[in-house]
């Protein structure tokens, strides 16, 4: 799985129309609810699948078509260029935004009949009753309100999610129609 930019871009490398994107590596951590990962830049696909292993004992081979962060792009054949640094690390907090009901208090007086143990002139026990005022919060209504609410099914859908998330930050630099996931 990967992204492909189809836009018109000048790498350390050279040239390119079709820059592939992939995620090498993904670190969850559950104690902050959030997934680091990182990505690596290519000329094109058959750079990066090039660089992959077949065999897990086979050695690693050298990184030709590895494009560093730094890049040009051209928005239209006769524009300038933009200068763009693209992120290769990429922390994403793992929780969905869901409506959830508060409850609004209220700090009341409240007046309470509390029993207690007393004895009557023969010296028996018997249970009388006081009524204290206190101060408490109580419930007068209800509102709802977006919570960020952790989300523990994202790490069964970790790939996909993380490319969606850089599906999100790459369209902020390029248009979103230039950019294809490939799977």
């Amino acid at each position: 799985m990967g992204i492909r930019l189809h836009v018109d871009l000048e790498t350390n490398q050279g040239p390119t129309k079709e820059l592939y994107i992939r995620i090498d590596s993904w670190k969850i951590n559950r104690t902050v609810n959030e997934i680091i990962f990182t990505t690596t830049s290519w000329l094109d696909k058959s750079f990066g699948d090039k660089f992959l292993r077949k065999l897990y004992d086979e050695e690693l081979k050298p990184a030709i078509g590895l494009v560093s962060s730094k890049l040009v792009y051209y928005e239209k054949p006769d524009s300038e260029g933009t200068e763009v640094d693209l992120d290769n690390l990429y922390k994403v907090p793992m929780y969905v935004e869901k409506l959830e009901k508060d409850d609004i208090l209220e700090e009341q007086e409240v007046s309470k009949e509390v029993p207690y143990v007393s004895f009557d002139e023969e010296g028996e026990e018997v249970t009388l009753y006081r009524t204290v005022t206190s101060k408490e919060l109580v419930k007068v209504g209800e509102t709802e309100v977006y919570k960020k609410v952790v989300d523990y099914g994202i790490i069964d859908r970790l790939q996909s999610f993380c490319y969606e998330h850089l599906v999100e930050k790459l369209s902020e630099v390029f248009p979103k129609e230039k950019i294809e996931i490939l799977k």
